[in-house]
């Protein structure tokens, strides 16, 4: 046989088998509290580098009300607090837990392992079934992340991280302390993600579940329903994210696209 076609094959084969390699990673990182207009190149570099890279919104919407376990449940379920039937804010262990299908069940149904790692125990409410692995730690969630995504595998991972829902109410948003407490965070995260990046054939998004003014939340306040939407692929084009309308409801959806479009399931690239 002809070299030359003998290595149009083989580049050929290359390219079919390269791109057929699965989805390895799905680091989905809410940050309580955040509000979008904190991140920057100073003050979330890690944060701020997946931004640039990738596509982001500071126009995200939270739900009504703007609460972390009414927004959250919107996030895994894509439905509205009226339709989750979730519009309060507590939850205890041993309660019953969520009912609907969420992001795990879809991750599930495209064969990843699924972590989910929160430092709020209400958060507790959303583990279902479809979750592989959960644990709860105010301190050291993302400690508890890293791990499994070190382990061979396709892994999809949702890490809730506080701390300014914290230091809002105490100090105010967009305080110094505020800011520090986001640096912080920013510093814990850049391991877990750059392990991500180096593994290659992931999809990074980094959201929150509301933020706030002064030293409230929660309330009608503009501010107080604002987040940010961060997404970072090297299997997808993610620029017509940019600038999007985005609501904590169309995290699944989202997902749902992408998943599907990664299996051959969907025409989106």
């Amino acid at each position: 046989m002809n070299k030359s076609i003998v290595g149009f094959i083989f580049v050929f084969l290359w390219t079919v088998s390269a791109f057929a390699a699965p989805l390895s990673n799905v680091l989905i990182v809410s940050i309580d509290a955040l509000h979008p207009d904190a991140l920057s190149a100073k003050t979330t570099p890690a944060i701020y580098a997946q931004m640039t890279q990738g596509a982001y919104t500071r126009n995200g919407m939270s739900t009504d009300p703007p609460l972390t376990l009414v927004s959250h449940t919107a996030m895994f379920t894509g439905l509205s607090p009226a339709e989750s039937g979730k519009s309060d804010n507590n939850w205890q262990p041993g309660e019953p837990t969520i009912a609907k299908n969420t992001i795990f069940d879809l991750a599930g149904s495209y064969g990843f392992w699924t972590g989910y790692y929160y430092s709020k125990e209400k958060l507790g409410f959303l583990v279902n079934p479809a979750v592989k692995d959960h644990r709860f730690s105010k301190d050291n969630a993302v400690d508890k992340a890293f791990s499994p995504i070190q382990q061979p595998g396709n892994h999809f991972i949702f890490l809730h991280v506080s701390g300014l829902d914290s230091v809002g109410p105490v100090k105010g948003w967009m305080s110094q302390e505020y800011f520090e407490e986001l640096s912080f965070i920013d510093e814990m995260l850049r391991s877990l993600i750059d392990t991500i990046l180096q593994k290659g054939d992931y999809l990074i998004i980094i959201t929150s579940d509301h933020a706030g003014h002064e030293t409230v939340h929660g309330s009608n306040h503009p501010d107080d329903f604002k987040l940010p939407f961060v997404i970072v692929s090297d299997r997808f084009k993610v620029d017509r994210f940019q600038n999007i309308a985005y609501r904590v409801v169309d995290l699944k959806p989202i997902l749902e696209r992408l998943l599907a479009s990664d299996s051959g399931q969907s025409s989106i690239h």
